[in-house]
């Protein structure tokens, strides 16, 4: 069986969508908690959607060409839907113990769920909210990725030619796009907390913990905010390399403007 992840949005209203399901759409049973709401369809029991505020879908039992019925409804009552779809996938079986493992011939992570705990919903949800992490973390990682692809020649030109190919309003509005993606990493998506789900299911906290080690969650956000604090001091100094150049062209003027007026001055006492 599969189970899918995917970040379609910045955010998402899921009062309003829970509000969707119950009224609009019929053979469907949604439940809503503070950051996430569950939609599973009536007629099938091994089918789960956890759809999280933090604009991630998580699925359980569906195949990917039936995954896009849902995401439809679910842009429904998106903010700022994701320029692309950042997504992952995992296969997940009966076992004797909950753990994930790379597979031994394909490129897919096994995820085992102990037996009798295969139609546990809560434990799925503990398992989601670590694949909502990541698959956010991989929109990141794709934003940044792009951004310092698109502005790398820049620094080469620099590097090579000793001159800046790029005006003052475009180093701010890069800087900007940097502190963006920095606080939307750090202050909006809470990468380096526990959700608060495990305050009320300290006893599931242990398998999102695991699943958190295999994702190299923590590891994954260090390396993405190094990435961005070296980039902000690029072009940081691509700021001052330009405040330094207007200042010198300002103390040229100026000195040629003295010049003038000292040889207007000498000329006068001349004649």
């Amino acid at each position: 069986m599969e189970c899918l992840s995917f970040c379609v949005a910045d955010c998402i209203d899921l009062a309003r969508l829970d509000h969707h399901y119950k009224s609009v759409l019929i053979g469907y049973t949604s439940a809503r908690s503070r950051d996430v709401l569950k939609i599973s369809p009536s007629n099938t029991v091994d089918v789960l959607v956890f759809v999280f505020k933090n604009g991630t879908v998580v699925t359980w039992g569906l195949k990917r060409h039936q995954v896009q019925a849902y995401i439809d409804s679910i842009l429904l009552f998106a903010n700022k839907p994701a320029n692309f779809r950042a997504h992952d996938e995992f296969t997940y079986r009966i076992g004797d113990v909950t753990a994930i493992e790379p597979h031994d011939y394909f490129d897919v992570d096994c995820l085992s769920i102990e037996e009798g705990s295969a139609h546990n919903d809560e434990l799925k949800l503990s398992l989601s909210y670590g694949f909502s992490q990541s698959v956010k973390l991989q929109y990141f990682e794709t934003i940044i990725e792009t951004l310092i692809e698109k502005n790398m020649p820049h620094i080469q030109n620099l590097s090579k030619k000793g001159k800046k190919s790029i005006s003052s309003s475009k180093i701010k509005a890069v800087i900007g796009e940097i502190i963006l993606a920095k606080s939307e990493m750090n202050l909006i998506s809470n990468f380096f907390y526990h959700p608060k789900y495990f305050w009320q299911h300290p006893t599931l906290e242990k398998d999102y913990i695991m699943l958190e080690h295999y994702l190299h969650i923590q590891r994954r956000v260090k390396a993405i905010n190094h990435r961005l604090d070296t980039l902000n001091e690029i072009f940081d100094m691509f700021h001052h390399y330009l405040d330094n150049h207007h200042a010198h062209v300002l103390e040229l003027i100026i000195i040629a403007l003295i010049a003038i007026e000292i040889i207007f001055g000498v000329l006068n006492l001349h004649f």
